[in-house]
């Protein structure tokens, strides 16, 4: 009688079990999230003095724009500036006006480079897990190329629309959130089309047969729906002060975060090499 395989016999025991990463995620967002946390570190050990200048340099001052464009003078940014402050208010907003306006106009790189910057580590690491979290199913979607290419974009028009809503505000704009909003409304289109789980989503495969959602396909859907009010009700509170967020050093730009949600939103379809047979009918 011959003898049976044993658990060790290689014959029986079949290929070995593929290893999974230890961090499931597409490449290039662990490469956007390196970069994010190096620049945080490397300005943790610069001087004030020298991290200050970088501030001047890459961070979006509102009214260097509303300047640049004539919709505000400088005596009435000032007045902007000081309206309902104390005395030692008024002086120290005073100082952050002379340092940002009295450097030239407005720095048009910092319309990107903005969103390199944090305000600090609690800052960083929801951007960091919001961006693992919507920005790896897009990246699958879109590929690298396409996905940077949104941020981006998304970077640029939550840059605006805080702008345009801030117009006088000599306080810098810093923060990759705009760019993380339009991978979240990027990734509202097809992430809750099929009601998979994001969990589920650790393959290019699996994410680009998901069905991609019309703006009237996306308000047939209530998980989809849901996602969007929460969103955007949980942004409001935040940055309107009415829900403090742990130890963030600065207000909650919302109204940079409605403009990359947005531009995620709307251009997505364009982006999308796997939209025409995945759209679902309303």
């Amino acid at each position: 009688m011959g003898n049976r395989g044993s658990m060790s016999d290689p014959a029986m025991s079949g290929p070995a079990p593929r290893r999974e990463p230890i961090f499931n995620l597409p490449r290039v967002v662990l490469a956007v999230i390196a970069v994010l946390v190096a620049v945080h570190l490397w300005r943790l050990v610069l001087p004030f003095e020298s991290d200050l200048g970088i501030l001047a340099e890459m961070a979006v001052v509102p009214a260097r724009f509303a300047l640049q464009f004539g919709w505000l003078d400088q005596a009435r940014i000032v007045q902007e500036a000081l309206n309902g402050l104390d005395a030692r208010q008024s002086a120290e907003r005073m100082a952050v006006a002379r340092y940002f306006l009295d450097g030239g106009g407005p720095r048009w790189w910092s319309l990107l480079s903005y969103g390199l910057l944090h305000s600090g580590t609690s800052h960083i690491v929801m951007n960091s897990l919001w961006l693992a979290i919507f920005g790896s199913p897009l990246a699958r979607r879109l590929g690298p190329g396409g996905f940077l290419l949104l941020i981006v974009i998304g970077t640029v028009a939550g840059a605006f629309a805080h702008i345009a809503m801030h117009a006088a505000d000599v306080v810098p704009l810093v923060g990759a959130s705009a760019g993380v909003s339009a991978a979240t409304g990027a990734a509202a289109r097809f992430v809750f089309s099929s009601g998979t789980r994001l969990g589920a989503m650790g393959q290019d495969a699996v994410v680009r047969a998901l069905p991609a959602l019309t703006l009237p396909g996306m308000l047939g859907n209530r998980q989809t729906m849901i996602f969007v009010i929460v969103w955007f009700v949980s942004n409001w509170l935040f940055g309107a002060g009415v829900v403090p967020l742990g130890d963030a050093e600065q207000s909650i730009a919302w109204e940079a975060h409605i403009g990359g949600f947005l531009a995620g939103l709307l251009l997505f379809p364009l982006l999308d090499r796997h939209g025409r047979q995945a759209l679902e009918p309303t």
